[in-house]
């Protein structure tokens, strides 16, 4: 039999809402007062059982409930009504950051942190080489707090929570911390502590991520549990109560001058204006190189993201060091660390340029982005491939990005759900 690690049997939640600020006062005054006061139900007997090792969203449009029943998970908030049982040390990732205290260091507040969550001081340094390395503030560890950024904050204060070594993780959207690779890095914790049989219940707008995370959904619409079943069900379920579609919106980037510098010399700057990376080099370099990477829309405008199903040139500019061939590979990666696609030059079958020593070239891959939305980051290499696999590597950039796929699939009807969407068409054969 499996052993349950969160019951909630019949648990509701009312608040008293006031019809106007004079009703509020007289209430006050007078605390027999009812006239203009009514209950508003944020829960309404909800019931159901999580059980040891399940991953679990938990979905809704905004004013659903989520937030107020995580809150009476954690202990913030007691219900109205209904019985809440837990089994194991629970961590949870809502408001990061809120129980710091910015006059103590990092390190400080790490040890503070981790005894409110019920570990032993030597559970907490045995663990600080961990927390430290994974939030990744170096040296501000040993500042005070109210000199971090809001990022480091969250950081830390995530680094903290997963590294608990939590029986049972509730995050509420906390998977916007820090920047997109600390996002990357998050999410592959999660599943990690997920294979180790630690129970999530996870709340999220993003449906990509509640697909990969999650194996089951529970719908919350107006404090009542609308749906608990298959977490593709759920997800279906949620986007089927969405709004009205809307067309979509491409936004421009905002381009990045400072890297223009790196280039400003090359031939082919006008090829490859404000990419979204370039190399600094040494004009002496016989190496063959990645110089700049860069992405354009249509009109070759540099852009940061584009609409789902958008087209995109992707370029890169490299310089020879005499090696021949010189083939060129993209990468893409998802924000959950996979690997989306792999192409070039090997792959497409095209025929590469003969370059001289310290002769450069302008690498152009035209690709449509049917993906769903969300942020990928992207990577390139220069190679000399061997017959079918293997081959020498000649130089390759860092995962460049975030670049963002743009869709609001709560107003907006996309061309497919899921991962990709595949060219297809479709008609009827008989009326």
């Amino acid at each position: 039999m499996k052993e349950i690690a969160i019951s909630i049997k019949n648990v509701s939640k009312r608040y008293q809402v006031f019809n106007s600020p004079r009703d509020k006062l007289i209430h006050a005054l007078w605390s027999n007062y009812s006239h203009g006061v009514k209950d508003v139900w944020a829960l309404k007997d909800i019931n159901f059982d999580i059980f040891r090792g399940e991953a679990v969203a938990l979905i809704g449009r905004n004013g659903g409930g989520k937030s107020t029943l995580l809150e009476i998970l954690t202990g913030t908030l007691k219900p109205t009504g209904g019985q809440i049982k837990i089994n194991g040390r629970v961590s949870a990732l809502l408001e990061l950051g809120s129980g710091f205290n910015p006059e103590y260091s990092g390190r400080d507040n790490v040890i503070l942190n981790g005894l409110l969550l019920g570990l032993s001081r030597k559970e907490i340094l045995d663990q600080f080489d961990e927390i430290e390395a994974f939030a990744e503030i170096g040296d501000a560890i040993d500042r005070p707090v109210k000199g971090y950024s809001s990022g480091m904050i969250m950081r830390l204060a995530f680094a903290v929570q997963i590294l608990c070594r939590p029986d049972i993780l509730i995050v509420d959207e906390a998977l916007s911390v820090g920047d997109f690779f600390f996002q990357q890095k998050c999410l592959k914790h999660i599943r990690s502590l997920c294979e180790k049989g630690v129970t999530l219940l996870f709340v999220s707008h993003d449906m990509g991520t509640v697909r990969e995370l999650c194996t089951r959904g529970l719908f919350l619409e107006k404090g009542h549990l609308r749906f608990d079943g298959d977490n593709l069900d759920a997800i279906r379920f949620y986007l089927r109560n969405g709004g009205h579609n809307t067309p979509a919106v491409c936004e421009p980037a905002s381009t990045q001058e400072g890297n223009l510098k790196h280039i400003a010399q090359s031939e082919k700057e006008e090829l490859v204006p404000f990419p979204l990376w370039s190399k600094l080099l040494e004009p002496a370099c016989r190496k063959t190189v990645i110089l700049a990477f860069g992405i354009y829309d249509l009109d070759d405008n540099p852009i940061t993201s584009v609409a789902l199903d958008g087209e995109v040139k992707i370029r890169v500019l490299y310089r020879s060091g005499g090696d021949d061939p010189i083939h060129v590979q993209i990468v893409l990666k998802n924000k959950y660390d996979h690997i989306v696609t792999s192409v070039g030059t090997f792959n497409l079958g095209g025929n590469v340029p003969t370059l001289r020593e310290g002769q450069e070239a302008v690498f152009e891959l035209r690709v449509q982005l049917s993906l769903e939305g969300g942020v990928y980051s992207w990577y390139a290499n220069l190679s000399q491939p061997g017959a079918v696999v293997g081959g020498v590597m000649l130089d390759e950039t860092p995962w460049i990005g975030p670049f963002s796929i743009l869709w609001k699939y709560e107003e907006q009807i996309p061309r497919f759900y899921g991962l990709v969407g595949l060219n297809c068409s479709a008609r009827f054969l008989q009326s």
